[in-house]
């Protein structure tokens, strides 16, 4: 690091996901912002305009880690989601929600462009793995490789269970790279495509909760991709952390889950029950004021029923011919109970 003695106080400003983003002069840095001054654009030296900025992106390190950065800007290390170092980075692409990176296999050689979660990638430099500590691995003759052992990153695992990922589009016009690209590497993808009205036309979404077990993490681009309302949206999460899973929507930045205890998610969880309940009184009144319109005005006649006068009878002939009750129901299209129900009602007239 450069050592200056004006006394200047230098610092590094974080961009997106940590990235080093420029080297600032700290001016008074304070608990929720700081000010700072940024270097000019065009010439040596800084703008006498002090800027307020968020604190937690100002590194108070005399600029040391930007001048890692420019060293060698396309350098970073790739941790697990537990902040344990895994590999050296060679970053492509830096995006919102996922991270293009290739790691180093040894001896020269870096594997393939491949996603990674955002908080799978420490922009320091590569210092925490640097390629000589992958290269002594590879060249250590105590250890033994396992014989299908590879260095090619898995970011899509958690620590105790697998990432899975749900994407939904509503129209033949939408498409799913945008929500895929959010989500970022996962270990298994669940996909619903165009609208449905209701959770039993998303086969998606139910094969998604079956599959899910203790311990996986749920990602979804939004919430509005995993529910269509809030007492769906209330339903979905408190089945999914029933089953000692958790949920993470990206775009709204929550995680849901029954063992970890987000205060802002909690409190959101709370919101969201309140009005689900909120909303379940809606749909409840506004149907009671149609009905009660609908039957002054003489055109409410009720749920249509499941057999009409004469599939009773018919049922009932061919019942008294020796036929199954199961066989009967499943050609008229109801359950057994729907026809014991008819059938008793029937024969108390």
């Amino acid at each position: 690091m450069r050592q200056r003695d004006d006394m200047t106080r230098y610092g590094t400003l974080l961009g997106l996901h940590g990235k080093p983003k420029d080297r600032v002069i700290i001016m008074r840095k304070g608990s929720k912002t700081t000010r700072v001054k940024f270097p000019h654009k065009d010439r040596p030296g800084f703008n006498l305009e002090e800027v307020k900025v968020d604190a937690s992106t100002v590194l108070d390190d005399g600029g040391e880690l930007w001048e890692k950065y420019q060293r060698t800007p396309k350098s970073a290390t790739f941790v697990s989601f537990s902040g344990e170092p895994q590999g050296h980075l060679h970053v492509q692409r830096v995006y919102k929600n996922v991270i293009k990176a290739s790691v180093y296999e040894g001896n020269g050689q870096w594997g393939r462009i491949d996603d990674f979660h955002p908080e799978q990638v420490l922009f320091d430099a590569g210092e925490a793995w640097p390629k000589s500590k992958t290269d002594q691995l590879l060249n250590d003759t105590d250890v033994v490789p396992a014989p299908e052992e590879t260095l090619t990153p898995t970011p899509k695992t958690t620590d105790l269970g697998q990432r899975v990922g749900y994407v939904r589009v509503s129209s033949a016009d939408q498409n799913l790279a945008r929500q895929r690209e959010a989500i970022g590497a996962v270990d298994r993808e669940f996909v619903d495509e165009l609208s449905a009205r209701s959770r039993a036309q998303r086969p998606g979404l139910e094969e998604c909760i079956a599959y899910l077990r203790n311990h996986d993490e749920l990602v979804v681009a939004s919430i509005d991709r995993l529910a269509r309302s809030l007492v769906d949206l209330r339903t979905i999460i408190d089945q999914i952390t029933a089953k000692g899973a958790s949920v993470r929507f990206i775009k709204e930045g929550l995680v849901f889950s029954a063992t970890d205890q987000d205060p802002r998610a909690t409190l959101m969880l709370g919101i969201l029950g309140s009005f689900a309940e909120f909303e379940r009184s809606i749909i409840r009144e506004r149907q009671a004021e149609g009905i009660a319109l609908a039957k002054k005005a003489g055109k409410y006649s009720g749920r249509k029923k499941a057999l009409s006068p004469a599939q009773i009878k018919q049922a009932r002939d061919r019942i008294d011919v020796g036929e199954s009750k199961t066989a009967v129901a499943q050609d008229l299209g109801v359950g057994r109970a729907t026809l014991y129900r008819y059938l008793m009602t029937d024969n108390k007239r």
